[in-house]
């Protein structure tokens, strides 16, 4: 299908289920973050932001939420 023939564009940004290397704590992040996500347990940044998709540093992304 053409482009301009879609009505309702996907979405480009999705949510990813990581896991945090210091502790193995699973975090729910937003792919296009636009403030530094950090662990739930032990605080570390999971999520560095830049200009448009968010960096993942301290984490491995497990699964992609819908």
């Amino acid at each position: 299908m053409k482009k301009r023939k879609i009505l309702i564009p996907m979405p480009r940004s999705r949510f990813y289920k990581v896991v945090c290397k210091n502790c193995g704590a699973e975090n729910v992040i937003f792919s296009h973050a636009t403030y530094p996500a950090r662990c739930k347990v032990c605080g570390t940044q999971v999520v560095e932001p830049t200009g448009g998709r968010s960096k993942v540093i301290n984490a491995e992304v497990v699964s992609e939420l819908g």
